[in-house]
């Protein structure tokens, strides 16, 4: 029982669910003693429930409790892909800044020798300490042209 308790509270204090299975087989176990079954066969029924238990309802548990969703990027993460304009230009080996979002950017080109124009549209790839690494991305063709 006690090391029932022990392994419910590591589960506690974290999602896995990993432990609880054994915590469950612990607590089996504990029975099994009060019943008077042999240690040999504790062992065995404590392994076989435990991993049995984990294996059949892990995958499921863990869909439901949404484990499997990919998380929304954040912080450096969801900079990638991000479109911004050249306030500084950025020379071969030289940064520069970009505004992206209302935030200026450290910038320096993704492909080192390609130097970036004053003004020209950029995509993040990565960002690198605090410095974004960009390349000069294509034209908006999203907007509709303009009825004359």
């Amino acid at each position: 029982m006690v090391v029932a308790v022990a392994m419910l509270a590591v589960e506690a204090t974290t999602s896995s669910f990993f432990t609880i299975y054994f915590a469950v087989s612990a607590a089996i176990v504990a029975v099994l003693t009060l019943l008077g079954i042999p240690v040999a066969f504790q062992i065995i029924a404590f392994g076989l429930l435990g991993v049995g238990t984990l294996v059949l309802t892990r995958p499921a548990l863990l869909r439901i409790a949404g484990s499997d969703t990919p998380a929304v990027p954040s912080g450096v993460d969801a900079m990638r892909g991000r479109i911004g304009v050249v306030t500084t230009a950025i020379g071969e080996l030289e940064a520069g800044q970009v505004k992206l979002g209302g935030e200026t950017w450290s910038a320096r080109s993704y492909f080192e020798h390609e130097p970036i124009a004053l003004g020209t549209r950029i995509e993040v790839v990565e960002i690198k300490g605090v410095t974004a690494l960009v390349i000069a991305a294509p034209d908006d063709r999203t907007e509709l042209p303009k009825e004359t």
